[in-house]
């Protein structure tokens, strides 16, 4: 049997139930690559981290944003369910790395993972995952994190609280609101 993996904070599932997220539908998520279900029990998101590639053709890239984040938002435990790979589809979110079904689906296997943090640099060193500590980063993403400006303009048009993101960067508010006046 070929597996997708699910991750969850919560230890013990016998059963994932879909849910409805950003895509407006019930779906059960699971990626292909351990790492990306990984990233998923931190409490994080696109405002902590870069994160690019599937870990399956391409390379899995993810980048910390703000010195000490990783460490505050992936110091958890949680569990990384394997499920069976027959019942779900690529293609249906955006990102390759996702796969979806349209069902509840029961748990093969887990495994649980003590420290998320720690795995991650488990996989970064056994080559599954291109990790960046801050500073470090690839030359697309932005030291000032001014690459983050655009997408967060569009999630304001669909209705995200940017005082979030000025809470997390009050140093882009000013280049934030000049954005649209150099577009």
């Amino acid at each position: 049997m070929e597996y997708v993996y699910h991750g969850s904070s919560i230890r013990g599932l016998k059963t994932i139930e879909k849910r409805k997220s950003t895509h407006q539908k019930e779906w059960v998520y699971a990626t292909r690559n351990k790492a990306v279900a990984a990233i998923f029990m931190g409490h994080g998101s696109d405002l902590n981290y870069y994160l690019a590639g599937n870990g399956v053709e391409r390379p899995l890239i993810l980048v910390e944003r703000k010195p000490g984040m990783f460490k505050e938002i992936f110091n958890t435990s949680g569990s990384l369910y394997y499920l069976d790979a027959s019942h779900f589809i690529p293609n249906q979110t955006g990102w390759s790395a996702e796969v979806i079904s349209d069902s509840n689906e029961e748990v093969v296997k887990e495994e649980y993972i003590d420290n998320v943090y720690d795995k991650l640099i488990e996989y970064s060193n056994n080559n599954e995952l291109q990790l960046y500590l801050y500073p470090n980063r690839p030359e697309n993403v932005p030291l000032d994190n001014s690459d983050l400006i655009p997408k967060i303009k569009s999630w304001e048009e669909a209705g995200f609280d940017i005082h979030m993101f000025f809470k997390l960067y009050p140093e882009l508010e000013e280049q934030y609101y000049s954005y649209n006046k150099t577009k």
